[in-house]
């Protein structure tokens, strides 16, 4: 009897792989192909041979893009999570909103949450995190994609989504623009308790951030941005349980001039230098109170700073245009570099 149960248990076990096993093939065979584009990884740990470890920008989703029926604070982990998606340019979907409800029409990702909510941002993972290749030859994307000290190349996932919100990786391409990241002068926590805190020595105090993309595909693009470097914005990862918002609101309505294009040839880099102590990057916290530099509310918080391509006046050509958006390695004014 209790032999029987065991052979039981264990074949139902078998059943239920072989189930997701053939689902997950179906999905590869007839689900919608799309492309996600990936955002930089640490690469602190270690990296495999057999396997290529991704991050998406919708891995962590801030509370204020959440529309489901129970509030985002009562999530916790486990919980299943789906994630709306939309066209975008370049071939490339992106999120459009997260919720607890799977919705009535289009795309999403069935997801599930990692962790309760902290900051504000909810952290999500939708099982298309590695990608499994030829042993050996993971180190060689990865070598490619680049590090923290260089020029990173997001990687453009094919993924398979089935009408159940079930996704299947089945390959990649290379993204067009890559994007590096380097601080100039960081400051530290300890030097910066002894200032005082007027503009001058915020600025001096600040790193300077020095932003580069470059065209790394084999034909001409183009890229937009402005004297205010409208093209890029700040977010916040919300890791340490504080979350923030850059303060500074003046390029919203920023729309791309023809003046603002920037043609780069295959190879060719445009480097931009940001002063993270002038109050275009002040940033507020969520839990309330007044704009300020990071260096004095925000010295151990992380930021990334993201490219997207602005809005286009009317009757605009760009054909050349890169379209979306592209994020920058992780960084904190005290000099951590991700």
């Amino acid at each position: 009897m209790r032999k029987g149960i065991i052979v039981a248990l264990v074949l139902s076990q078998l059943g239920l792989l072989g189930y997701l096993a053939g689902q997950r093939e179906w999905v590869r065979q007839r689900g919608e192909q799309i492309y996600l584009r990936t955002a930089p990884v640490d690469p602190r740990d270690p990296m495999r041979g057999d396997y290529v470890r991704l991050n998406y920008s919708f891995n962590t989703v801030d509370v204020s893009r959440y529309r489901g029926r129970a509030p985002a604070s009562t999530l916790r982990r486990g919980a299943a999570v789906f994630a709306a998606l939309k066209a975008g340019p370049e071939d490339v979907y992106e999120l459009d909103y997260l919720s607890d409800q799977a919705p009535l029409s289009g795309l999403y990702l069935r997801g599930r949450v990692t962790r309760d909510v902290l900051a504000g941002q909810i952290a999500v993972a939708y099982g298309i995190e590695q990608y499994f290749v030829e042993q050996g030859s993971g180190l060689v994307i990865e070598n490619r994609r680049g590090g923290r000290d260089g020029m990173q190349i997001p990687l453009e996932m094919a993924v398979a989504v089935g009408s159940n919100g079930v996704s299947v990786l089945s390959g990649y391409r290379w993204g067009r623009l890559g994007i590096a990241l380097e601080q100039i002068n960081p400051t530290s926590t300890a030097q910066s308790t002894s200032l005082s805190w007027d503009s001058a020595s915020i600025a001096q105090r600040s790193p300077v951030i020095v932003l580069s993309l470059q065209n790394v595909s084999d034909a001409a693009l183009a890229i937009a941005d402005n004297e205010k470097h409208c093209g890029f914005s700040l977010q916040s990862l919300g890791d340490t349980g504080r979350s923030f918002s850059q303060a500074d609101k003046s390029c919203a309505s920023y729309v791309t001039r023809e003046s603002d294009i920037i043609y780069l040839a295959p190879g060719e880099v445009y480097r931009v230098e940001f002063n993270m102590g002038l109050p275009r990057w002040y940033v507020l916290e969520r839990s309330g109170g007044p704009s300020s530099a990071m260096v004095v509310s925000a010295a151990n918080e992380r930021f990334n700073l993201v490219y997207q391509t602005p809005s286009l006046m009317s009757g605009m050509d760009a054909d050349l245009l890169w379209r979306g958006s592209i994020v920058s390695p992780a960084f904190s004014v005290n000099g951590r570099l991700d």
